[in-house]
């Protein structure tokens, strides 16, 4: 991979807002032709916005993703591949906060961290939360609570900082639409879905594929380790248009905290000044195979996320989508190079300034992913090679997959055992070996795992609707028993 650039980087102090959501697809949203009611999302990409419609998380799934995110580097290098909270990035790993802070910044963090010690340079506001107003329909937990608290400490900011002259780089790190996973489990089994009182949005074209036992047990069981899907065995397909009408209802709330943070810097005087970036973690299944929330596959859906950036010196001009393939990985590179800052020596993504300035271009051949383990009590190790028209996974002792996505890009059929793309499995098997070897990933020694190997666990019929009683993940933790 390279990147070539014409000139020099830009080399003086500008003032940097990051947005974050969480589980936010990039399918959901207008500005890639979703269906979701996003105005203030909308408002960023409005004046210049440059918004990058390829672009990858590291891994489906919260701390690690987040760890991988601020570090720059992938998950087996910050050893935090699940969401178990003992596990920290090395202390010697730079960081973005940390770069940033040392080169003059004010660098504060509002809102959800989850980051295995990644924020490491941020001044972290204490978590918290707020009353909010839900509804029968649209119940709301602490998620949508701290996005409240979340707005409001990132809008006094905004306005204490109206005669500061100092450099400011500031993360608000909202929870929604993560709400959906708490619906979800108000909604589990057998129920009667209350009515929102709006028209259901449809299912999606791939909510039902006929492909299923041709994928990796990792995948094809899903519904044993992933807690959310277990709860969602029973549904019918209309449940599934009512979570997907909560999802946009989730999306809309944070949406709506968004813009009160956007009208904040805009009364601050530093709007001008300011380059905004908006973001999420990892996606959303969004029914999409039968499936709900996130965990364990490579699914475009899941791992697929938004990317938007505006900045100042394009606010006069019309806004524009790149279609080249990008990583989360990129942002600390490509914040470094817009500040004039040098850049880590561990940093494993691409600079996207010199693209965005139209003095040069991302040359690129792949995109990797990673799967580990939610909770640690299912191990289900795997890896995603994204190529311009493929997408291969491989899952430690389950199998593979290879989709051709521009044949089939709602990933219907699995032709990784196809005669006729024997030549592209090989050429993606070759990527990722490569790559394992360039990053000294131990992914091929890492073995898969299920809790106690009971046999409770992937011996019901193929199919998640076809799984009863909890997940994995539950009786490991101590929810439910067995």
């Amino acid at each position: 991979m390279k990147v070539t650039m014409e000139g020099d980087t830009m080399n003086n102090l500008k003032n940097i807002l990051i947005i974050v959501t969480d589980q936010l697809s990039w399918q959901a949203l207008p500005v890639y032709g979703g269906m979701a009611e996003t105005p203030n999302i909308n408002r960023i990409m409005k004046e210049g916005g440059i918004a990058f419609d390829r672009c990858y998380t590291t891994v489906p799934l919260c701390m690690p993703a987040r760890a991988s995110i601020w570090s720059g580097v992938y998950p087996h290098e910050t050893g935090v591949l699940s969401n178990e909270g003992k596990k920290a990035i090395p202390a010697d790993l730079p960081t973005i906060g940390r770069v940033f802070s040392q080169a003059g910044y004010d660098t504060v963090h509002f809102g959800k961290t989850h980051d295995a010690g990644a924020l490491r340079g941020f001044y972290c506001e204490e978590e918290g939360s707020l009353e909010v107003e839900g509804t029968q329909a649209w119940p709301v937990s602490e998620d949508t609570k701290r996005d409240r608290f979340t707005t409001e400490k990132s809008v006094a900011y905004l306005q204490s900082i109206r005669d500061s002259e100092k450099p400011f780089f500031i993360i608000t790190d909202f929870v929604n639409p993560h709400d959906i996973c708490s619906w979800t489990g108000k909604n589990k089994g057998l129920h009667v879905d209350v009515d929102p009182g709006s028209p259901l949005p449809p299912l999606p074209p791939n909510f039902e594929f006929d492909d299923i036992e041709n994928r990796p047990d990792s995948v094809k069981y899903l519904c044993c380790s992933h807690t959310r899907q277990a709860q969602a065995s029973e549904w019918e397909s209309e449940s599934f248009r009512y979570y997907l009408a909560a999802y946009y209802h989730y999306i809309q709330r944070v949406d709506a905290e968004i813009g009160l943070v956007l009208d904040a810097l805009e009364k601050s005087g530093k709007y001008e000044e300011t380059l905004i970036l908006f973001m999420s973690d990892h996606g959303d299944s969004m029914a999409c195979h039968g499936k709900v929330t996130k965990d364990v596959d490579f699914y475009e859906e899941t791992n697929r996320v938004p990317l938007i950036f505006n900045i100042p010196k394009f606010r006069n001009q019309p806004s524009r989508t790149e279609h080249v393939l990008t990583s989360l990985l990129d942002l600390f590179p490509t914040l470094c190079s817009y500040a004039g800052i040098e850049q880590p020596m561990t940093l494993r993504g691409e600079n996207l300034m010199p693209l965005m300035m139209g003095q040069g271009k991302l040359e690129r051949e792949y995109i990797i992913g990673q799967w580990y383990s939610e909770w640690d009590f299912s191990i289900s190790p795997g890896r995603m090679v994204r190529t311009d028209a493929y997408k291969y996974t491989h899952y430690i002792g389950d199998g593979e997959e290879l989709f051709d996505l521009a044949k089939d890009p709602y990933e219907t059929k699995n032709v990784a055992r196809h005669a006729a793309y024997a030549e592209q499995l090989a050429v993606h098997r070759k990527l990722l070996e490569d790559h394992i070897v360039k990053t000294k990933d131990n992914f091929m020694n890492l073995h898969w795992r299920e809790l106690n190997d009971d046999l409770q666990w992937r011996s019901h019929e193929i199919g998640y609707g076809k799984h009863r009683g909890p997940s994995v993940s539950e009786v490991g933790k101590g929810l439910v028993k067995r």
